[in-house]
C-alpha cells in the first residue's frame, strides 16, 4: 500500500511538472508583451519578440550599463512572412555552405531616441565627408548603383567596412535615412557579399534593421511593412 501511494505521488508530481512546463512553453510562444511607442500601445506576440523588454530594479543604478530605451521594441520577423508581405524580398541568403533563411531583426524606437534622429543623421553625413576628404577609397556598387566609401579595408578573410552613399553625394541621401553602414566579406565561392544596416524614420518612429545584399532593393518598403504589422497588434 505504501509503495502504491509513493508511486501515485511520483506520477502526480511528474504530471504537475510537465503541465507547468507545457504552460510556460505555451505562454512564451502564444502570449504577448505590451509596448508603448509614441503614445500608441501594441501587444506584440512573444513569437515575434527578438528581445523581451523587462525591468530589473537592481540594474538601474549600475554605472556604465546602457539602459534600454523606454519606447523600444525588438522584433524578429520570419523570412517566410517577409517574402509574402514585401514585394521582391528574397526568402533565403545564398553563398553559404547551405541556404539560410533571411529572417530579419528590427528595432523600432519612439520617444526621445526617435526625436534624436536628425542629429544622428547629421553626424553620419559629417563622418562621410571627413572620410572622403581624407582620401578614402570610393567605388561604385553595381548592385545598388550607389557608391561604397570604405573606412576600413581589411584582409580577404576579415572583409571590409564601408558606407553606402548616392553617386550624387551623401547630401542626396533620402532625408528620412541615416547613412547605411555596411560590412563586406567573401562567401563560400570567394565572391564578396555584403550586408548593410539601415536606420529609417517613418511616422515619428525609427526603424533599425540589416539587409543582405540580395534584399537591399526592398529597403524602402520595410518600415511600412513593420508599421502594418504593429497596427495589427493594437489591443
Amino acid at each position: 500500500m505504501g509503495n502504491h501511494s509513493a508511486v501515485k505521488r511520483a506520477h502526480i508530481f511528474i504530471l504537475a511538472v510537465a503541465s507547468i512546463g507545457a504552460a510556460a512553453m505555451a505562454e512564451s510562444y502564444l502570449g504577448s508583451t505590451r509596448y508603448r511607442l509614441n503614445d500608441a500601445l501594441y501587444a506584440v506576440p512573444h513569437k515575434y519578440e527578438f528581445v523581451r523588454n523587462f525591468s530589473v530594479p537592481w540594474l538601474v543604478g549600475v554605472q556604465g550599463l546602457d539602459k534600454e530605451p523606454n519606447e523600444s521594441v525588438w522584433l524578429l520577423l520570419p523570412a517566410s512572412e517577409l517574402s509574402g508581405g514585401v514585394q521582391g524580398y528574397n526568402r533565403v541568403f545564398r553563398g553559404y555552405s547551405r541556404d539560410v533563411e533571411a529572417d530579419m531583426v528590427v528595432n523600432v524606437l519612439g520617444g526621445m531616441e526617435a526625436r534624436e534622429f536628425p542629429a544622428d543623421r547629421n553626424r553620419d553625413i559629417i563622418k562621410v565627408r571627413e572620410e572622403l576628404a581624407n582620401g578614402k577609397l570610393r567605388q561604385r556598387d553595381p548592385t545598388t548603383g550607389w557608391d561604397k566609401v570604405y573606412w576600413l579595408v581589411g584582409e580577404e578573410e576579415t572583409g571590409s567596412l564601408f558606407y553606402l552613399v548616392p553617386r550624387e553625394g551623401v547630401e542626396s541621401l533620402p532625408p528620412n535615412w541615416r547613412v547605411p553602414s555596411c560590412h563586406g566579406s567573401p562567401d563560400i565561392n570567394r565572391h564578396e557579399r555584403f550586408d548593410c544596416n539601415f536606420t529609417i524614420r517613418n511616422k515619428g518612429l525609427t526603424f533599425d534593421f540589416t539587409l543582405r545584399q540580395e534584399n537591399i532593393s526592398t529597403v524602402s518598403l520595410i518600415p511600412a511593412y513593420v508599421l502594418r504589422r504593429l497596427e495589427g497588434w493594437r489591443p
